[in-house]
């Protein structure tokens, strides 16, 4: 379900008239529903370690050259030099002036930092995504921002959880007719997501590609 989707359904629950077109989406009311949307799309993909937002890339690591720009953006969950795991420090300062060798890396201003090596070597890294939405050709974007554009959430889970919490933020009173009922079913579709999510660190990556 894209973007424009989404906010129809909300004007719906909100009892307002849905619009024909995206461009047809200008007054302040509409503003405020498109940016509640994205603001728990956001919200909701931060706050857990969703398997779904686990990638993978691999990084050429190039003979005395040891800092390399990031190529994603997102948090490094773990780095593997063939099948032995590169331990993180905190201590990049070391690692950049060769003080500190061996099978290490850090990272510092979107950067990632290893041991200087004497041959090339390949690097994997596993990180999990920050870019939580999708356009209609598969490229991945910070936010929803066009018409066709879609959330990473998966579906069925996405819809009830983006309408409804978008309900919430917009119409931000407990006492309103019909809050209660969208925070139950924001909270059901939420508990149902995270049902479907591993349940400890502990568990073997799940690799998305895409």
């Amino acid at each position: 379900m894209n973007y424009f989707e989404i906010f129809n359904k909300v004007l719906l629950e909100l009892n307002y008239r849905a619009v024909q077109t995206f461009d047809a989406i200008y007054k302040s009311e509409h503003k405020k529903i498109l940016d509640a949307i994205n603001r728990v799309n956001n919200e909701v993909l931060a706050s857990y370690e969703w398997d779904f937002l686990e990638k993978q890339t691999l990084l050429d690591v190039l003979e005395g050259q040891n800092t390399y720009q990031l190529p994603f953006k997102g948090c490094i969950k773990a780095v593997y030099k063939d099948s032995e795991r590169v331990l993180y420090t905190a201590n990049s300062e070391d690692l950049l002036s060769g003080k500190l060798r061996g099978n290490y890396y850090s990272t510092a201003r979107n950067s990632i930092i290893v041991s200087k090596p004497i041959k090339t070597e390949v690097y994997r890294i596993i990180y999990e995504g920050r870019n939580f939405a999708m356009g209609q050709n598969g490229e991945f974007k910070e936010r929803l921002t066009a018409k066709d554009d879609s959330s990473v959430l998966p579906m069925p889970f996405a819809e009830h959880i983006l309408v409804y919490g978008a309900c919430l933020k917009v119409k931000a009173n407990p006492s309103y007719p019909k809050f209660g009922f969208w925070n139950t079913m924001y909270i059901q579709a939420l508990a149902n997501l995270l049902q479907k999510s591993p349940q400890t660190k502990e568990c073997e990556p799940f690799i998305n590609l895409a």
